[in-house]
């Protein structure tokens, strides 16, 4: 996870170095010149052009507003890593130091970067609502935290109105009563209305009207299967409500129960709820922040804030600094001050934004207009009969409860059980179950079912940077050494002055030794006799070492300011090594000065070079990358670091260099801003509408670096309303608001509680390879999940046109119980399709009802004509006694004939419609094949031997054929199918202009194929790296990708990695040219992949 502002460490760039060394920020290297100023005072800007002065580090124009706009707990001021920087003149930064660092702390005073939650009793004399509290101290919303950060510890005392000896018990109860319990807001819903609120949908409406007219008809068969899929719907939907709302619960039992606070002058343990501003509490190794808090006196202090940034390395702490509720104490002992409680402290503004949030499955959006659909065919079919039938032929109607009571509405029925696709809720639910479990051999758990359909149409995927495209472990790169030495020797006396083996704590010391252990026979010569770890006054370490020949000399490493400073050379080597420095800052590597001292006093230092440190690019992610374009996903790299480092990543990984900071949201209205986090429900404009000017930057941009938790949300809810469907990822508390706002929030390995229970995917192993077979696996539930709603629809349509017209022609009549048979065997068998074999698309699945119903129209409309043909041929001629047989079927036998072949042909539709080619070109997986034989087995001995005649009423009796007319159905149903391929190819060439072509896939997308003898090599292209079906990009170009794309297979050992240094500085490599920014993917529909 990367941090998501510039004060809280990420691991990845030894931000959490336990001496004090994070990483020197431009506001930190100034307060190790001078005393720390207010920030955007004239004070901070001279500080901030002496680090320019002092260290040629042009770094700090592009670190100061990010440093002065910060929301999170300040962290130490020291650090023996040169900071990187970015100088890309294309960089969304002003060219003045000075200038910026005013104007970004200007604009963060007047509107601040938080979560712009409501804050009813935030200001200074209000009234408190119940359930939290926001500090009393700001007057501006959503801005307490930064207030209190840049506040002395007596001003912050001065404003909460409170001193070092705590509250009295009395003013505590007052505050309680004014502000509220220090708890989350708990806005839980009724289960009970819950559950059967998903009983109020089209499809449901049209089975409970079915249900209560089959009561009223005495048809207690038809009433308990229609009742029995209600209630399964929708206790599989629940199912899926309710982890959604484990989110919040997550963050609840992150909270501390029991805190220790100073009342009346005395340390007391009391409840965490009945904690309030100003309360004076005690934090110790293992307790867990109640509040959000302001350190007072006491010892230095590490904490453990993963649960708020996913960082697994601890934070150093130190008087006045912030520490925020949630956070674990990992050493030390301090006193504190509570300024913000409950639903308004970081932690609980995180909370409020994902309670918020209401997701509108996309899944149900599509079952709604489906059924609306069925339901309004199967409406003008119903009210024709019943006018046909009462009006035009005034047939009676009694309702006695008796079969023979009211045939008219008894065969109306029919239309709404057999027309009313009352299993789709349920076979789908059941395939993306099946294609959930799936996911999870390969290390990744479905939460939420829903989720499987939205993943196979993710067009853009907002990616983490550390410990996702990166490794989250610092590592050395290229040693560079000056005249004199070489790097093999820079990268000893680094690691000489550092802790070796298992006394190596710290990320650099980690990453320095783990780059020796290849010399580790070379090490074991020398002997460290004395070593000074690391001070925030010195800013380097110091080892006292004695060489195999009993030498004794001195190495140290630290700031390479601060190591040049202090070497006898420094005249002759300062031009090259600041040239260095901004170079490998230029390219967001931060890097460690190294010297040896060989005089007996260890006082002639000569500094022998750099070790520059980075975060690399898993071995993969390149190739991941790669794939995940080839299939219609821009991948964009959202990280908390500096612009360099993220452009740096980027180059690494063939990525685009159009990547934004902060300052992008900066320059918005009062009403973008207002809108910017609204939570709420998913907000889309409607097609065509122009997109605002930020809106397009965001879609156009290849990534954003320094961006906080709100930028996050922003970028997602942006990105969804330009009509993207958005996956994102993440791992700390304040990635849920963002991972509950996306289509796909996907929580990746290591990630928190909170972040899991927001999401709908957990990665169990790291990288993004998991989330392109994640992808694949998706758009195959996705392909078969489209192929039974096709067939669904095409089964509406042909049984409301048969029975209707038969009805309305002959007055003839068909029992229920025939259309309750079909649906059991037919429909109950069809599950098996959630196992059948599909090819998933090259490109995101969006469903296209339009070509779903055309299809489905034309096909089942053409059964309804097969069927009546047979029927009237059956019902009004002699014609069967010209081919052989003795007898002509009466109207019961018919019944049984017309059942039959109306079950074969019906099921066999999902032959047609699971391809988009001749299905002979598309072998079904046998299971569905089996399934198909087995419902059509015993529907053949129902059409040959009947129902005994039941309902014996004289007018809706079930008889049998026999096995001659048996025959004769299995015959007209293999004629009848041949044509329907070419009836699907018409359509599909009317609605596209021309036949869909197939096409293939790379092999290792393919299961238990082998890839072809010779691989096609295939390296990431400028055009390929543009957004899926831009301009300059056709599908025909896309083709011929997917078709040399290069093998992907994450299992298969990776490619060589780089050797960690070389025996010369590498030259500076020039960025990777930055394409034309990428204009939204089209809304044209997907090509089909079968």
């Amino acid at each position: 996870m990367d941090s998501n502002n510039n004060n809280i460490p990420s691991s990845g760039d030894a931000r959490a170095y336990e001496k004090g060394t994070t990483p020197a920020y431009p506001q930190q290297i100034s307060q190790i010149t001078a005393p720390q100023p207010a920030p955007g005072s004239p004070a901070l800007n001279t500080g901030i052009k002496e680090v320019y002065r002092s260290s040629s580090n042009t770094a700090a124009r592009a670190e100061a507003s990010s440093s002065s706009s910060t929301n999170a707990p300040p962290q130490e001021n020291t650090s023996e890593v040169a900071p990187a920087h970015e100088n890309d003149p294309s960089s969304h930064e002003d060219t003045a130091p000075t200038q910026e660092a005013e104007h970004a702390h200007a604009h963060h005073k007047k509107s601040g970067l938080h979560f712009h939650m409501p804050h009813p009793h935030l200001h200074k004399g209000k009234q408190a609502a119940s359930g939290g509290h926001a500090s009393a101290a700001p007057d501006h919303e959503g801005a307490e935290d930064e207030y209190f950060k840049d506040l002395s510890i007596e001003d912050a005392l001065a404003k909460l109105e409170t001193s070092t000896q705590g509250l009295s018990s009395s003013e505590a109860e007052a505050r309680l009563t004014k502000y509220g319990h220090n708890a989350l807001e708990d806005n839980k819903r009724n289960p009970v209305k819950i559950f059967f609120g998903f009983m109020w949908n089209p499809l449901s409406w049209a089975m409970e009207v079915a249900a209560a007219l089959s009561i009223i008809l005495g048809d207690y068969l038809d009433f308990a299967l229609i009742l029995a899929l209600l209630l399964l719907n929708s206790t599989i939907a629940y199912y899926e409500e309710s982890q959604a709302g484990n989110a919040i619960e997550a963050l609840k039992a992150q909270l501390a129960s029991k805190t220790s606070a100073k009342r009346d002058g005395v340390f007391k343990v009391i409840d965490s709820a009945n904690l309030v501003p100003g309360d004076i509490i005690r934090l110790k190794i293992g307790d867990v922040a109640p509040a959000d808090v302001k350190l007072l006196a006491g010892e230095s202090m590490k904490v453990d804030q993963s649960a708020l940034t996913g960082e697994s390395l601890p934070v150093a702490k130190k008087e006045g600094d912030e520490v925020y509720s949630g956070s674990v104490i990992k050493a030390g002992e301090h006193e504190a001050v509570v300024h913000s409680t409950g639903s308004h402290t970081f932690f609980g503004r995180t909370a409020s934004l994902v309670a918020q949030t209401v997701r509108r499955g996309h899944f149900q959006q599509i079952l709604k207009q489906i059924g609306l659909f069925c339901i309004g065919f199967i409406l003008v079919f119903f009210i024709a009969e019943i006018i046909v039938q009462f009006v035009a032929r005034n047939n009676p109607c009694t309702l006695d409860g008796s079969e023979s009571g009211c045939p008219t509405l008894l065969n109306a029925i029919i239309l709404i059980v057999g027309g009313i696709p009352v299993a789709m809720p349920t076979v789908l639910s059941v395939t993306m179950a099946i294609g959930a479990a799936q996911l999870a051999k390969r290390q990744a758990i479905v939460r939420r079912l829903t989720a499987m359909e939205e993943l196979a149409g993710m067009d853009i995927l907002c990616s983490d940077k550390t410990g996702t495209l990166t490794l989250n472990k610092l590592t050395v790169d290229h040693p560079v050494a000056v005249s004199g030495f070489t790097p093999e020797q820079v990268l000893l006396d680094s690691c000489l002055a550092s802790k070796q083996g298992e006394e190596a704590e710290d990320a650099i010391d980690v990453a320095i030794y783990g780059t020796m252990k290849e010399r580790i026979q070379e090490l074991q010569q020398f002997k460290v006799t004395k070593f000074i770890p690391f001070d925030p006054v010195s800013k380097r370490t110091t080892a006292t070492v004695q060489a195999a020949d009993g030498k004794i000399f001195y190495a140290s490493k630290g700031a390479p300011q601060i190591i040049l400073d202090m070497s006898s050379n420094r005249a002759e080597i300062a031009e090259q090594i600041e040239q260095q420095i901004e170079e490998l800052a230029g390219r967001g590597l931060r890097c460690i000065g190294v010297a040896r001292a060989e005089d007996p006093q260890g006082q002639n230092w000569v500094m022998s070079g750099l070790v520059p440190l980075f975060d690399p690019p898993r071995e993969d992610t390149q190739e991941t990358i790669e794939t995940a374009l080839k299939l219609g996903v821009r991948v964009k790299m959202i990280t908390g670091d500096q612009l360099a480092i993220a452009k740096e990543t980027a180059r690494r990984l063939g990525m685009g260099q159009n990547i934004f900071t902060a300052k992008l949201f900066h320059d918005r209205t009062a009403e973008e801003k207002k809108e910017a986090i609204s939570g709420g429900k998913r907000r889309v404009l409607p097609k065509g509408a122009p997109l605002s000017k930020i809106t397009q930057e965001i879609v156009n941009a290849d990534g954003f670096s320094q961006v906080y938790p709100e930028h996050k949300f922003e970028i997602v809810q942006r990105l969804q309303e330009a009509r993207h469907t958005v996956g994102m990822t993440g791992d700390g508390v304040n990635d849920a608001p963002a991972l509950k706002r996306a289509d796909i929030g996907i929580a990746v390995a290591g990630a928190t509680d909170a972040a899991r229970a927001a999401a709908d995917i957990v990665l169990l192993s790291p990288g993004l390879h998991v989330i392109i077979d994640a992808l694949v696996g998706s758009r195959k539930t996705f392909q078969r999940m489209k192929n039974y709603a096709m067939y669904s629809v095409a089964t509406t349509v042909r049984i409301v046109l048969t029975f209707s017209i038969i009805t309305f022609a002959w007055n003839f009549y068909f029992p229920t119980i025939a259309i309750v048979l079909i649906t059991i065997f037919n429909d109950g068998t069809i599950l098996t399709i959630s196992k059948d074999r599909v090819k998933p698309s090259p490109e995101p699945d969006k469903w296209n009802l339009k070509e779903v119903f055309a299809i489905a129209v034309a096909l089942g409309a053409y059964l309804a004509g097969m069927t009546i043909v047979l029927f009237a041929v059956t019902y009004n001629s002699d014609f069967w006694l010209r081919f052989g047989f003795n007898r002509t079927l009466d109207d019961t036998e018919i019944r049984g004939l017309i059942y039959l072949y109306v079950s074969i042909s019906g099921q066999a539709t999902i032959f047609v419609t699971r391809t988009r080619k001749f299905f002979w070109q598309n072998r079904p997986a046998y299971i569905l094949l089996g399934a198909f034989v087995l419902a059509q087995v015993i529907a053949t001995f129902i059409g040959v031997y009947g129902l005994g005649n039941w309902p014996k009423n004289g007018r809706q009796d079930f008889g049998g054929c026999g096995w001659g007319f048996a025959l004769v159905a299995w015959v007209w149903s293999i004629i009848t199918f041949l044509p329907m391929d070419f009836i699907k190819l018409f359509i599909t060439s009317v609605l596209f202009g021309k036949a869909v072509h197939h096409v293939h896939l790379p092999h290792h997308l393919r299961k238990n194929r082998k890839p072809k003898e010779e691989k096609a090599k295939m390296v990431l292209s400028p055009s390929s790296s543009r957004a899926p079906n831009t301009p300059g990009l056709e599908r025909g170009d896309r083709r011929k990708e997917m078709d040399t794309i290069k093998d992907y297979n994450p299992s298969a050992a990776p490619a060589p990695a780089p050797a960690p240094y070389e025996v010369t500085p590498s030259p500076h490599a020039a960025p990777a040219p930055t394409p034309d920014p990428a204009h939204a993917p089209s809304q044209a529909q997907p090509v089909e992949s079968q």
